[in-house]
């Protein structure tokens, strides 16, 4: 594969279910620059990548893909072949209203494309394009927040549905809500909703308390057995994973003890940990899965590079989340969970070669990745390791009926 990376942002409906992804081109060598190789040559490797190398299915599951379409292929329609019930065109900023695109639009929408209007700042050349858009996108920060309603109204005049990016904050998200917006991109879903003085909520203590417990280094297998069995709904879970083709066992486990002994206590640990994480309720899922495609490309990345305790490093792209699961400070989290100092040092500064993981896995949820390799990993390996990390992560989601 060559040396680029797919970012898959997730776009969140106003209950904060998933709605559709859009994907980014991002070159590996180019570090944050997305301009990059050029704007037809990025969308050339996302359809490349999306629809023929990967499959759609893999990247977005039966959600929508919000695809960038700079102006070749506005104008020539026909270099864009796939499935419009699927599929949400995005007319960049940066294309000049001209007859050519007018044209290529209309032709888009009668062959039943979803057009939308990215980073929209109204001017009168969009007038000629306007009958045929279904949904503008308004980047917030373009504005003071006085001004959303305004432009939110504008969006609505057009008989469009409205869509607000880089929503960076659980208030930023509560007043654009209250304003009617329909859809949401940003990562305001996976920050934490954190009030100074603020304690953790009595509904979630315990499953701190559970976690903690479950993750000391120096648990007893006996005692690491009865903390997963006194909690019915813990236990059923674990099975039922256990028994599931994931878990690679040839034979039907009836205990939590057997299925400790045959899958090993890290392993049984880990997979515990992230069904306690997932029984939190009042959060979306995919800050869920976020938090799995960081841990196994954590994982996968300790795994090629032959270190030791790979569950380790699963557990700090799992543990990376949980203040914004719990809403709480992270440091008052992970205190009372007596986590060895290269884990607790990765999750709080992104320090050690834990740390660097978990920042690489994190700037990869934007498509960024630097602009060398990692310890001697290169960049179209990690390119191929984090889009196996997605394809995990959403088929584990789904498999362990967590919803």
């Amino acid at each position: 594969m060559a040396e680029f990376f797919i970012g898959r942002q997730p776009i969140l409906d106003r209950d904060m279910q998933l709605y559709a992804y859009e994907l980014l081109f991002r070159s590996g060598q180019q570090g944050n620059q997305a301009g990059t190789p050029d704007d037809d040559f990025a969308t050339s490797q996302v359809i490349t990548t999306a629809f023929t190398d990967i499959g759609l299915d893999k990247l977005v599951r039966d959600k929508f893909a919000f695809v960038n379409v700079p102006y070749r292929f506005i104008v020539e329609p026909d270099l864009l072949p796939m499935d419009p019930d699927q599929v949400v065109l995005e007319l960049l900023e940066s294309v000049q209203i001209d007859d050519a695109v007018v044209a290529g639009i209309e032709t888009l929408h009668k062959r039943g494309f979803t057009i939308a209007l990215d980073d929209f700042i109204y001017s009168r050349d969009y007038d000629r394009v306007l009958p045929y858009v279904d949904l503008i996108k308004i980047d917030i920060t373009q504005f003071p927040p006085e001004q959303w309603a305004t432009e939110v109204a504008r969006a609505r005049h057009y008989g469009c549905r409205v869509l607000a990016e880089k929503v960076e904050t659980q208030e930023e998200y509560a007043r654009l809500r209250a304003l009617k917006v329909d859809y949401y991109q940003g990562y305001f879903f996976a920050r934490p909703s954190v009030v100074a003085g603020q304690r953790i909520a009595s509904s979630k203590l315990s499953l701190l308390q559970l976690l903690a417990g479950i993750n000391d280094p120096d648990i007893e297998l006996e005692e690491l057995q009865r903390l997963i069995s006194k909690d019915v709904g813990i236990s059923v879970k674990s099975l039922n994973y256990v028994n599931s083709a994931a878990s690679g066992l040839n034979r039907k486990v009836e205990s939590i003890h057997e299925a400790i002994i045959y899958l090993g206590r890290n392993t049984i640990r880990s997979w515990v940990t992230l069904i306690i994480m997932a029984s939190v309720d009042d959060k979306p899922d995919e800050l869920m899965i976020m938090a799995l495609v960081r841990a196994r490309f954590c994982e996968m990345l300790a795994a090629r590079l032959g270190r030791e305790r790979q569950d380790r490093y699963f557990t700090v792209g799992l543990f990376s989340v949980l203040d914004s699961l719990l809403d709480a400070p992270l440091e008052e989290i992970i205190e009372p969970m007596s986590l060895p100092g290269s884990m607790q040092k990765a999750l709080l500064r992104h320090e050690g070669e834990k740390g660097a993981m978990l920042r690489l896995a994190m700037d990869m949820e934007f498509g960024f990745a630097g602009d060398e390799d990692f310890a001697g990993v290169g960049t179209d390996e990690l390119a191929d390791m984090h889009l196996e990390a997605l394809s995990w992560a959403d088929d584990s989601f789904a498999g362990m009926a967590m919803h």
